[in-house]
């Protein structure tokens, strides 16, 4: 009997030859490894800390390891973390051991998880100092963006962690760093703690602050713009300032005042066209604290889909038009981008599966530690692929070297640009 169709033959793989960009992919994703998943560092600690004792069944460092990245399986048939987590472990060579002593050493590597996050987020930061922003956002010293995510947490955790429109929930706060490209403040509250109640900043001078209607605060507010940081939000439809001065086109200023010579609030000097007339709005407000301290800021007004957005800001005007401040609030979608790789990348959405406050601690931490992996190897492809764009400047040219530079425009700010927040 003869084929049909007689299939050719497929021809065989040739030798590998060394490839300088394999190389140093290889390479990056070694070191990437290296810097979260060290065993024998994670064990040691470990010991010091009084977590383990030498001489035991199970290797801590090498489960807290299994634990990690038990949070980075999403095949479809993928089981409980902590059974991940135990699969993972003899996958690696791990004895065979019941659930129990499993469960029992994660519990007890809870304060050595937190130290090893510690350590990764303060090199992290310390590592985003260099980095310098380019493009609009070459004027600050980072970008900052503060918000919170809830996440759905098993109904016998209601006493510990009371959510809310869920029984039991849990919130994290986090404050996300474009220099740095992920969360340089994380902390866990119960869900029904407000995102404005869980962001208590030590400001940053230089910094551009960027937070959503939730966190408005004139109190914040004045007190940020006045410890030299920059600031940027969306303005309330019941926040009505007072008035100073309106710009127009051309940049001329024109103080408001009514007829009576007095302040007028916003809704009032819209309602009586003291301000210019021009398809945006630009004009100086002024903020009170409550212990008297007095700002004068910025409000601008945007058309954008039909619908007039106000934007409270701190931004200069001679530098920033009405329209950079509006695209500039769009950085804030990272932070957004970054809760769904939490939600959906590192298993965070999982938590509802856990009933022991030091079980679901555990896995949070160990998912924090993933997210931190995935994004040191997604950095360090962003600068091979930036390496391979714009090759550094040879050592006798008198130009600097190319350092590592984030744009807004250029992944992963690129979205941030796409769309409005």
């Amino acid at each position: 009997m003869e084929l049909a169709v007689v299939p050719r033959l497929r021809r065989r793989a040739p030798p590998s030859k060394p490839h300088a960009l394999r190389d140093r992919l290889a390479e990056h994703v070694e070191e990437a490894v290296a810097l979260m998943l060290d065993p024998v560092w994670i064990e040691a600690s470990a010991e010091d800390m009084g977590a383990v004792q030498r001489h035991r069944l199970h290797d801590a460092g090498l489960f807290t390891c299994a634990l990690i990245l038990s949070a980075l399986e999403r095949e479809a048939d993928a089981e409980g973390r902590w059974l991940d987590a135990a699969s993972i472990y003899r996958q690696l060579g791990g004895p065979d051991s019941g659930m129990s002593s499993i469960r029992d050493l994660g519990r007890r590597m809870l304060p050595v998880m937190h130290k090893l996050l510690q350590r990764r987020m303060k090199m992290i930061v310390d590592g985003a100092r260099t980095v310098e922003l380019r493009g609009r956002l070459r004027h600050f010293a980072d970008v900052l963006v503060p918000d919170g995510c809830a996440f759905k947490l098993a109904s016998a955790l209601s006493g510990f962690s009371p959510g809310t429109g869920q029984p039991a929930e849990l919130k994290l706060h986090a404050i996300y760093s474009v220099k740095a490209q992920t969360a340089v403040s994380v902390t866990p509250t119960a869900g029904n703690v407000h995102d404005s109640d869980g962001f208590e900043p030590v400001w940053e001078a230089g910094a551009l602050y960027i937070w959503d209607l939730g966190f408005q605060s004139v109190d914040r507010f004045v007190a940020g713009a006045l410890a030299g940081a920059q600031l940027l939000q969306r303005l309330k439809d019941n926040h009505n300032p007072e008035i100073i001065a309106s710009y127009g086109q051309s940049g001329a200023r024109r103080e408001i005042r009514d007829a009576d010579g007095a302040r007028v609030r916003l809704e009032d000097a819209l309602a009586t066209g003291l301000v210019h007339k021009r398809d945006d709005l630009d004009l100086d407000i002024r903020l009170v604290h409550r212990d008297g301290r007095a700002l004068v800021a910025r409000v601008v007004c945007v058309p954008t889909a039909g619908e007039d957005r106000y934007y409270l800001t701190t931004l200069p005007r001679g530098t920033f038009t009405a329209h950079d401040v509006a695209e500039l609030y769009r950085v804030r979608w990272e932070v957004e981008l970054f809760f769904k790789n939490w939600k959906g990348g590192v298993r965070m959405d999982h938590v509802h599966r856990m009933r022991n406050p030091t079980s679901l601690a555990v896995v949070v931490t160990a998912s924090m530690l993933a997210a931190l992996l995935s994004r040191d190897v997604h950095a360090g492809l962003e600068r091979l692929a930036e390496e391979a764009t714009h090759p550094a400047m040879p050592a006798n040219d008198n130009g600097p070297k190319d350092a590592p530079s984030i744009e807004a425009g250029s992944p992963p700010f690129r979205a941030a640009f796409a769309r409005q927040a």
